[in-house]
């Protein structure tokens, strides 16, 4: 008889079991969305290139962590925990990063780049130039060599006798310049001689833009426009926080400089 009735007997234990067990907190699927959609953001990958079966099991591991902290929530609010001046403290710190990170997002939304910006970037990149230097033992000579030059005397012929190992046919880009020696560059038109002696750390030199012209071997337009609009767009974000920053007496935080050995 006592056999008979055990799985019964079972049955009502696992009833029983199951009612002692509260209701798990309700998830609104917005809270669940938007938790996804910044662990999408992490990992760099759009709803559309995760399998299913994986976006289901990220979403049920999402709810959990959800409900997790929705209890654990609850639990500290029970302990009052939310009077405690540090935890307010934390708080504050919590909810001005989350709105920061918030408004980061929605620049890089918002900010757009248009074609016109995005080929002239990659003219840029792509540029190359034939900019030969001539360096002279000092500004004196170099004087010297800028008056012989404006008598009609060829810039090549000079940087031959004066720097006879220099190499006139050399191809680079302005960025493999020195950053001051590039800002020159940059203002040449192609035939161009420098119209005064420029110093640069102690020394003399006169310089020509002897040519200019798309680098050969630079990866078609189409295939690298939209990693150009990507980071034309990152730095417009980052440009439009300095400005803010600077606008609220906020100086930008200076880069390190690297010390001499």
């Amino acid at each position: 008889m006592k056999k008979r009735f055990t799985p019964w007997l079972a049955g009502v234990s696992l009833i029983a079991a199951s009612l002692a067990l509260a209701e798990a907190p309700n998830i609104s699927q917005a809270r669940i969305d938007a938790m996804l959609q910044q662990i999408q953001l992490q990992m760099g990958a759009p709803s559309a290139e995760i399998p299913e079966a994986e976006r289901e099991q990220l979403r049920q591991n999402v709810t959990r962590e959800l409900q997790t902290v929705d209890i654990l929530q609850a639990e500290a609010l029970k302990a009052g925990l939310d009077k405690q001046p540090e935890v307010q403290a934390g708080l504050a710190n919590a909810q001005a990063q989350f709105y920061a990170a918030a408004y980061v997002n929605h620049l890089r939304q918002n900010i757009t780049v248009s074609d016109a910006e995005i080929r002239q970037t990659y003219d840029v990149l792509a540029r190359e130039i034939k900019f030969l230097p001539i360096e002279f033992a000092d500004r004196a000579a170099a004087e010297a060599g800028l008056a012989r030059l404006k008598k009609g005397l060829a810039f090549e012929a000079l940087q031959k006798e004066i720097n006879p190992q220099a190499n006139a046919d050399v191809w680079i880009t302005p960025q493999q310049l020195p950053p001051q020696v590039a800002e020159i560059a940059n203002l040449m038109r192609s035939g161009q001689i420098t119209g005064d002696v420029v110093e640069i750390e102690g020394r003399a030199y006169l310089f020509k833009m002897a040519g200019a012209r798309t680098n050969p071997n630079a990866p078609p337009f189409d295939t690298v426009k939209d990693q150009l609009r990507e980071q034309a767009k990152q730095q417009k974000v980052e440009q439009t926080i300095t400005d803010l920053l600077q606008a609220n007496g906020i100086a930008p935080l200076q880069q390190p400089q690297p010390q001499a050995q």
